[in-house]
């Protein structure tokens, strides 16, 4: 069946899926924007399915008979929303989210989301962050990812706060300069030890992409190099470096944005190099990235024409997100979509649209759709008509519950330091000098 088939057949059944009531204001939307309609959670019999495979657990082993025993006890509502990643930047009023509100309660409650990320407007101070993560996770039935965009560089979120007094680490580039992979590690230690201590337990980061095309607008310096070699051995070195703060590192943006002239913030993007070229060049640190043991991994919206039969977005594509990043890469981990607010998906999909596609697609997390109501109900409604099957489904809560059963969250195992002693703190700011010398770049 076709893409748009399914959207039609979708559309059929979407309003029976989702029962209608007062709701809370979505936070995924413009602050005073009319959301609609709220699903609630039912518990019903999954539909009969034969197409999808079983996710590959092993009840032989303690961790695997957990999450198989949490997977069994929760309702399809609750598997979809594990697949959800999302971000509550501004309330209704247009004012940043620094603390728990009825709106972020009540989407915490309703939806169930696997994933929260935070951006500056949500960091304000030390006490203020911890309580804001450490109410997302009291909210939560389920522990969640607590992410941010750390890259070091410009791409910041703890440097916006100067009441944090957070290291401004080098961009990547700078480190790259360097010649010197040890940096890499030493610097997202730092940066992994410093979000931390706030609470976060993932990362977007490191940058995978290479810096080839000196038009490219949105990577440019947040690159290691211009090279596969030196850029893949960064990489490598950067995911050893937050593993050892027990901070998920996700590599990002597959296949490789490095070499696009556009920017897919602002609208469509395109790579126009085929399976051969990306295999030696764009795709190399990728590999090694996964090979050095990280377990996330976010696509890029660019679109390969060379790849696909119908050229569409790289997170909605089945040929890139499981025919290369699956099965070429042989990657097992988590598979996150970039943000699908972006305007390279959100202008030409709609967001139930979009959220199908995706996990056709092979995608294991949705990642800021505008409207989370749409998304959740779409996936719903495909799981209940068989355009999806539920074993699809549970593949892709099985790995998220695996991973974050890996880092010690589903049972809040793992603590950080202390954030008063570890941000920016003198250790850290003498890397930064020591990195900028070895660089050149005082």
């Amino acid at each position: 069946m076709s893409i748009s088939a399914i959207i039609i057949f979708l559309a059929t059944f979407l309003m029976a899926s989702c029962s209608f009531g007062k709701k809370p204001s979505d936070p995924s939307h413009t602050p005073g924007t009319s959301t609609g309609a709220t699903p609630t959670p039912t518990s019903k019999d999954p539909p009969e399915d034969n197409n999808g495979e079983n996710p590959k657990e092993d009840p032989t082993i303690p961790s695997d008979q957990m999450i198989q025993n949490l997977m069994d006890s929760m309702t399809l509502e609750e598997k979809i929303g594990q697949m959800l990643f999302l971000a509550y930047r501004w309330n209704q009023d247009g004012e940043s989210v620094l603390e728990m509100d009825n709106v972020l309660k009540d989407t915490l409650s309703i939806y169930a989301p696997g994933g929260f990320v935070l951006f500056s407007e949500n960091i304000e101070s030390i006490d203020q962050t911890v309580a804001l993560i450490n109410s997302l996770q009291a909210q939560s039935k389920i522990p969640l990812f607590i992410s941010v965009d750390e890259e070091g560089g410009l791409v910041t979120r703890l440097n916006k706060a100067p009441e944090l007094h957070s290291t401004n680490m080098p961009d990547a580039y700078t480190i790259g300069l360097t010649n010197k992979p040890e940096y890499a590690y030493l610097a997202a230690r730092a940066v992994g030890a410093e979000i931390s201590s706030l609470g976060f337990n993932m990362d977007f980061a490191p940058v995978a992409d290479i810096f080839s095309n000196p038009e490219n607008k949105v990577i440019g310096r947040r690159a290691y190099g211009t090279e596969p070699q030196l850029v893949s051995v960064m990489v490598s070195k950067a995911v050893a470096g937050f593993a050892d703060q027990n901070i998920i590192p996700v590599l990002k943006h597959f296949p490789g944005h490095g070499d696009t002239a556009e920017d897919t913030h602002t609208g469509a993007a395109f790579v126009d190099n085929d399976l051969e070229r990306l295999m030696s060049f764009e795709l190399v640190p990728f590999k090694e990235g996964i090979e050095a043991g990280a377990d996330a991994v976010m696509v890029a919206h660019i679109i390969l024409p060379k790849l696909m039969d119908d050229p569409v977005p790289a997170t909605l594509s089945k040929e890139v997100v499981t025919g290369i990043l699956r099965e070429k890469l042989m990657f097992d981990g988590v598979i996150i979509t970039d943000a699908m607010e972006m305007s390279a998906v959100s202008t030409y999909y709609d967001d139930d649209e979009a959220a199908v596609m995706a996990v056709l697609a092979g995608i294991d997390m949705i990642l800021m759709p505008r409207s989370v109501e749409e998304a959740f109900c779409a996936i719903l409604s495909a799981v209940e008509n068989g355009v999806i099957t539920e074993q699809r489904i549970d593949e892709s809560v099985y790995r998220i519950l695996r991973l974050k059963e890996k880092y010690g969250i589903l049972d809040g195992s793992i603590q950080g330091p202390d954030p008063e002693l570890t941000l920016g703190c003198p250790e850290h700011k003498a890397l930064v000098q020591e990195i900028k010398s070895a660089a050149k770049q005082d």
